[in-house]
């Protein structure tokens, strides 16, 4: 929830929590409070912060550092190491695919202006993740990845035009196969699967009380 509220009332809250953790020793806590509090009072700048309160411990976050893609954030996600390793993974497995696959069908683009413009989309996929992996995050990656099925999907679809006998759809179609470009995708696939269970399992705990 955001709330504008002084930070005065902001502080005692934060006292409360504690005062409540001591006297409840037989209850765990496990869940988070938004506020959104302007500091100091004259300030148009608000406070976005996020107070966690688990097993007697009080922690805030900048919730300026969440990621706007839904993604799981590296600053409260414990998980968040284990699954960007994959991710990293990932994005250079399927780079390399897509590089393949564009080195192959590349003498062919003369031919067709519709591979053409499927072929300028992978290199665009490329050049993304390169800049991804060099200065990215793992919202960024994750992000990638969904745009991937879409680069896939995007290739798989044969053109309005020439349908699916055309020599460059045949052959881009063993392309796909050959470079494992559509077994990648069925591992991405599963990986976004698994990482947004993941996520939103540790969502639930931040909201959920329960009896020790």
């Amino acid at each position: 929830m955001s709330l504008h509220i002084p930070v005065a009332t902001w502080l005692i809250l934060i006292l409360s929590v504690l005062a409540l953790q001591h006297s409840q020793a037989n209850v765990i806590f496990h869940f988070s409070l938004d506020f959104n509090v302007k500091h100091p009072a004259n300030s148009s700048e608000p406070i976005n912060q996020t107070i966690f309160v688990e097993n007697n411990r009080v922690s805030m976050q900048d919730n300026a550092l969440r990621s706007s893609t839904n993604a799981p954030d590296a600053q409260s996600w414990p998980e968040e190491s284990l699954y960007n390793q994959a991710a990293v993974q990932l994005l250079l497995s399927t780079k390399r695919s897509v590089q393949k696959l564009n080195t192959e069908l590349a003498p062919l683009v003369g031919r067709s202006n519709d591979l053409a413009a499927r072929l300028k989309k992978t290199m665009k996929y490329v050049n993304e993740v390169d800049a991804s992996l060099e200065n990215g995050h793992y919202a960024q990656h994750v992000e990638l990845l969904r745009k991937y099925l879409l680069l896939v999907d995007n290739l798989r679809s044969p053109s309005k035009a020439g349908g699916v006998r055309t020599l460059e759809f045949v052959l881009l179609k063993l392309a796909l196969e050959k470079y494992e470009v559509l077994v990648n995708q069925q591992e991405v696939e599963a990986y976004l699967q698994r990482a947004d269970l993941a996520w939103t399992r540790y969502k639930n705990t931040q909201v959920v009380i329960s009896d020790s």
